[in-house]
């Protein structure tokens, strides 16, 4: 009897301390049905969540679903899909925050599953261009000279060294022609490059002849150091000469106006490819990089005359050498603006002019096999007898 009198008030006075607690709320819906007030670990994260007031920051649980379980002895287990359902909707009841000590989500219906993390996936890197993937040639079966002339392009110059080593080239040979700035320096940093400097300006195409006479290729390809242009498109030119070709101009037909809206030198160019009987050659003319060479031309051309683009050309066929286009290549969008070359009239353009003036005249004198086919161009051109105006020295084209 006194057993069972002590196990009363042990009751009571543990149901008094449940009672007095501070902060105790009536018993979830959850653990009521199960017959239990405050067995369940959820239900005693329930209470102290709820003891919040409204628009309070969340805040830990001070009671661990651990330290509370020993206190619960004969606690009734319950199942894993209530203490979900009593976990969310708690959660909603508290704004949609889930608790710190709130059971994991289950994923496809399997209880106590945690979802998984997505991996992130790495960013595709867009394709690269054509001018990245376009793949060189095959292997040229000649050696290739590649001859660069250049004034003042110390910015442009190591650029476009990279693309010519793309070559594979026997030689590079760059013609510093009357530069001021830190071109030699620049061209000095290609290991590869035979460097002519020429202290004073020796002209303007005088460049081409001299890398033209210091070469030892089978194919000769003639840049200029403002134009940065790409191996896969300067690849064609050697491809072409490679393949038979003597002279491989650049084709610009497509980039140029209608002939009523043209400039003086193109309608210069025009002409002369006319005259030539090579109409289909339109604006093509050795004056233009890239072009190339073969070795073939350069003897019967000559070195010399590669200092006067035009002639060199007229040359070319009038020895019915094998001259064809082989590329087109925009460098009216690389030529560097200066103050020699820009504006109506300017002195390239005279320039460019005269050289073809000199080109028509060298065309007259080895077309005309005698004195009488000369004379009778002559008469019809108006020109005064016994020559051509351009034997007077106030019609030489360096005066034009």
């Amino acid at each position: 009897m006194n057993a069972a009198k002590t196990t009363k008030q042990g009751s009571q006075r543990k149901q008094k301390r449940q009672t007095s607690a501070p902060g105790a709320l009536a018993t979830h819906p959850a653990s009521a049905a199960l017959g239990d007030s405050a067995a369940s670990p959820v239900s005693a994260g329930l209470q102290v969540s709820a003891t919040r007031p409204a628009g309070a920051a969340p805040r830990e649980s001070a009671v661990h679903p651990a330290s509370a379980a020993p206190e619960v002895s004969a606690a009734r287990s319950v199942p894993a899909e209530l203490h979900v359902s009593a976990v969310r909707s708690a959660s909603r009841a508290a704004g949609g925050r889930r608790s710190a000590n709130a059971a994991p989500r289950t994923t496809a219906g399997r209880p106590g599953a945690a979802r998984k993390p997505r991996r992130k996936t790495a960013a595709k890197t867009p394709a690269a261009g054509p001018k990245q993937t376009q793949m060189l040639p095959r292997k040229l079966r000649g050696k290739l000279s590649v001859i660069i002339s250049a004034k003042n392009e110390a910015k442009t110059l190591p650029l476009l060294l990279k693309q010519v080593q793309r070559l594979a080239p026997a030689e590079i040979i760059v013609v510093l022609n009357g530069c001021t700035d830190n071109s030699f320096q620049a061209a000095r940093l290609c290991r590869q490059a035979t460097v002519v400097h020429v202290p004073e300006p020796a002209g303007h195409d005088v460049g081409r002849s001299l890398g033209a006479k210091l070469s030892k290729g089978d194919i000769l390809l003639f840049l200029d150091g403002d134009m940065v242009i790409p191996a896969s498109e300067l690849a064609g030119f050697a491809a072409a000469v490679d393949g038979g070709v003597d002279v491989a101009l650049n084709d610009l037909d497509g980039l140029l106006p209608p002939f009523g809206l043209s400039d003086n030198v193109t309608r210069c160019k025009l002409y002369l490819n006319m005259v030539l009987g090579r109409s289909d050659l339109g604006a093509c003319s050795m004056t233009a990089v890239p072009h190339a060479l073969s070795r073939r031309a350069l003897e019967v051309i000559g070195y010399r005359e590669l200092m006067v683009p035009p002639k060199a050309q007229a040359l070319a066929l009038l020895k019915q050498l094998r001259v064809e286009k082989a590329g087109t290549v925009n460098v009216f969008k690389q030529n560097r603006l200066r103050q020699d070359n820009t504006g109506a009239g300017n002195r390239v353009e005279q320039l460019i002019a005269g050289d073809h003036a000199e080109a028509l005249k060298a065309v007259l004198m080895l077309s005309g096999a005698n004195a009488g086919a000369a004379a009778c161009r002559s008469s019809a051109a108006g020109w005064p007898p016994g020559g051509t105006p351009y034997d007077q020295d106030q019609y030489h084209y360096s005066n034009l």
